[in-house]
């Protein structure tokens, strides 16, 4: 079968465009987030007078500044990860209320919503994975000081994402004394998201042949 072909600037867009919508949706399910969008949420609901997408996007601009204070240097190209936070902070406050004009109040509603987020966050992350602008912080983060610190990609994910999960705990706690954005479906995307995007993944290679449309790689990978 011939491959489809795509430019990797395309899929930087795609997966742009496709995360906000799929952390809308899991919003909206109120069942749990995911361990990463989670503690900018819970920051969103105490303040109030911010949106979320500002948060989320003000939240990864301190893991951009703690990525370089680690890694010990700064490029230009780390700002492209910072205003990729920007636009996908506008983009989410859009989907959030784009999504709440969906009924929720049944769980015959939440549940799908809640499959939909995950399976749209994963395909998102799969195009990510084939791109080399930068994506959001966090993602950029693991990558950054994994490939600087030489660090287990595996072990190192792992570890970010239970660091992530542990801070979404105590920032629920201490700011409302219950859990807020992290339940069952928290654990859900925990246990299957790499599977998911894995499938994506592998999905996307067998069936398309990613190419770059502009000369500009040379600038973003290390």
């Amino acid at each position: 079968m011939k491959k489809i072909k795509m430019s990797r600037e395309m899929a930087y867009l795609l997966g742009l465009l496709i995360m906000p919508f799929a952390v809308a949706f899991t919003v909206r399910a109120n069942l749990g987030m995911s361990m990463v969008a989670a503690p900018a949420y819970i920051i969103s609901q105490k303040i109030g007078i911010i949106s979320y997408g500002t948060t989320e996007y003000l939240f990864q601009a301190l893991f951009l500044i703690l990525m370089c204070v680690i890694i010990k240097k700064a490029r230009l190209s780390y700002l492209t990860s910072f205003l990729t936070a920007v636009v996908y902070g506008f983009i989410l406050d859009f989907a959030v209320y784009v999504t709440g004009f969906i009924p929720a109040d049944s769980l015959f509603v939440r549940i799908p919503l809640l499959i939909l987020g995950m399976l749209l966050t994963s395909l998102a992350v799969a195009f990510f994975f084939n791109t080399y602008l930068a994506p959001c912080a966090y993602d950029f983060f693991v990558r950054v000081v994994g490939h600087e610190k030489k660090l287990d990609m595996r072990k190192w994910k792992l570890g970010f994402d239970f660091s992530m999960l542990i801070l979404s705990v105590v920032l629920s706690l201490a700011l409302f004394q219950k859990f807020i954005a992290i339940s069952y479906g928290t654990i859900i995307m925990a246990i299957f998201n790499g599977h998911i995007i894995a499938f994506f993944s592998n999905t996307m290679q067998k069936h398309i042949d990613f190419f770059d449309r502009f000369p500009l790689a040379k600038y973003f990978e290390d």
